[in-house]
C-alpha cells in the first residue's frame, strides 16, 4: 500500500506541478514586492511571505502599506489555494493506492471475475 501510494502521489503531483509551482512563484513574487516597498530584507520578505501563505501568521512582520496589505491578503488566498490542492492531491493518491491494492486482491470493482 504505502509504495502504492508514493506511485500515485507522485503521478498526481506531475500533472498540478505547474499549477503549484505558479502558486509558489506568485506567492514569492508578492512577497518579494511587499518586502521592497516595506524595506525588508529579502529573507524577512520571504518569511512572512510563507508565514501568511501558510496562515500561520505570527504577527512578528506586517505591512504598513495599503498596497502590501493588499498584496498580503492574496498571499493568505493562494495559500489556502495551495493547501486544498495538496490535500486534494494526497486524497487522490489514496484513493489510487486502494484501488490498485483492492484489484491485485481481486476484491476491487474492477474486477472482472465471474462468481
Amino acid at each position: 500500500m504505502r509504495r502504492g501510494f508514493f506511485y500515485a502521489l507522485v503521478q498526481q503531483l506531475r500533472v498540478v506541478w505547474p499549477i503549484f509551482s505558479g502558486i509558489l512563484l506568485a506567492m514569492g513574487g508578492c512577497g518579494l514586492i511587499i518586502g521592497r516597498i516595506e524595506n525588508w530584507r529579502v529573507d524577512e520578505a520571504l518569511y512572512f511571505t510563507f508565514v501568511t501563505g501558510l496562515t500561520i501568521g505570527y504577527g512578528d512582520f506586517s505591512p504598513q502599506h495599503l498596497l502590501t496589505r493588499l498584496l498580503a491578503i492574496a498571499i493568505g488566498f493562494a495559500g489556502i489555494v495551495m493547501t486544498g490542492l495538496v490535500a486534494a492531491v494526497a486524497v487522490q493518491a489514496l484513493r489510487a493506492a486502494e484501488r490498485n491494492l483492492l484489484n491485485e486482491a481481486g476484491n476491487g470493482p474492477l474486477d472482472q471475475r465471474d462468481p
